[in-house]
């Protein structure tokens, strides 16, 4: 799937708490995603000025899921998950046996995983957290990889509470 349609299958209530997570937390990436969505629908910065916080969020909220905007939201993805959470990536790494700095920060991603490893990552973080979460999570993972893991892809196929379907938004 495609960072758009990893968007679109997220539910309405995860797509808000990403924004505005982002908007909270990493306010520079926030404002460059709603200037650069806002930029090609030919608004002026100025436009977002007179907007609530609130507003801004959910201003952007739809767009993300727009293929014309798929690189925005990769990068808005990639942030909420390797630094919103980072607990949920270690949990994912501790058990999968792939070697990291202490902060889900990985410099060598292995070419084979185990998929009993793969396994005791995938319950490691559905005990914390959401399916919803861990679904968007790993599916960014296996893009990591040209065709990703077959461990990876196996497990997630198992799994209805890991099943995302991307809808039109």
């Amino acid at each position: 799937m495609k960072a758009f349609q990893l968007y679109q299958a997220a539910s309405p209530e995860l797509r808000t708490e990403i924004l505005a997570w982002m908007q909270k937390e990493a306010r520079e990436a926030f404002t460059t995603a709603l200037f650069e969505v806002g930029t090609k629908r030919k608004l002026r910065p100025q436009y977002f000025n007179s907007k609530s916080p609130a507003d801004r969020v959910n201003w952007l909220v739809p767009y993300l899921g727009w293929k014309i905007y798929d690189g925005v939201t990769e990068q808005v993805l990639q942030l909420w998950v390797l630094k919103g959470k980072t607990p949920m990536l270690i949990a994912f790494l501790d058990a999968a046996g792939i070697k990291h700095d202490g902060s889900a920060q990985v410099d060598d991603l292995p070419d084979e995983l185990d998929a009993k490893n793969v396994k005791a990552g995938i319950d490691a973080m559905l005990k914390d957290h959401p399916g919803e979460q861990v679904a968007i999570y790993l599916h960014l993972f296996q893009r990591q990889k040209e065709g990703g893991w077959p461990a990876v892809a196996a497990e997630m196929d198992k799994r209805d509470e890991l099943k995302l379907e991307a809808a039109t938004i």
